[in-house]
């Protein structure tokens, strides 16, 4: 993995690009917040990290702690589907930073997967993010999808990483 975004890096040196595994990753929802907040993060006086894909990675995980962040949401041998999180401030490059990951990885993007929860993926979530079954009934709103629940438990979780510090 570290040759793929080594390979963006070198022709989109203007975009950042994270790669996560997508059965560990809580929804678009909480991509797009955890991604805000590390930007928000990394453009302050008290970010994580030294560079902003490490801070993605810290803020999807939402975990301070590298080791523990990759260990979450990291990409491994069991991955079957990656989730790429590109920022930049032209549109061009993170088209075709996505673009040129879609080549390198042999595999067409499909956006809708970020909010397919099939049962082994919201169990991987839960287990991730250290969702119990007592917090999740807890939570859980009327009429709400459990997905939905996981999802704001997971933002939740990301969000207190800005108060932890």
């Amino acid at each position: 993995m570290e040759e793929i975004l080594r390979s963006t890096q070198e022709k989109f040196p203007e975009v950042c690009v994270q790669l996560m595994d997508l059965n560990k990753s809580a929804g678009s929802r909480y991509i797009f917040l955890s991604t805000y907040n590390a930007l928000k993060s990394f453009h302050s006086k008290q970010r994580i990290s030294r560079t902003l894909s490490m801070e993605i990675l810290l803020y999807v995980s939402a975990n301070r702690q590298i080791n523990e962040a990759i260990k979450r949401v990291g990409i491994t041998a069991e991955t079957e589907k990656i989730t790429a999180v590109a920022v930049g401030s032209l549109r061009e490059a993170v088209i075709g930073a996505g673009e040129l990951l879609e080549q390198i990885l042999g595999i067409k993007s499909a956006d809708e997967l970020l909010d397919s929860w099939p049962p082994n993926r919201l169990d991987s979530i839960q287990q991730s993010f250290g969702i119990t079954s007592k917090e999740l009934s807890a939570t859980i709103r009327k009429d709400e999808a459990i997905c939905e629940s996981i999802e704001r438990l997971a933002i939740e979780r990301s969000a207190l990483l800005t108060v932890k510090k």
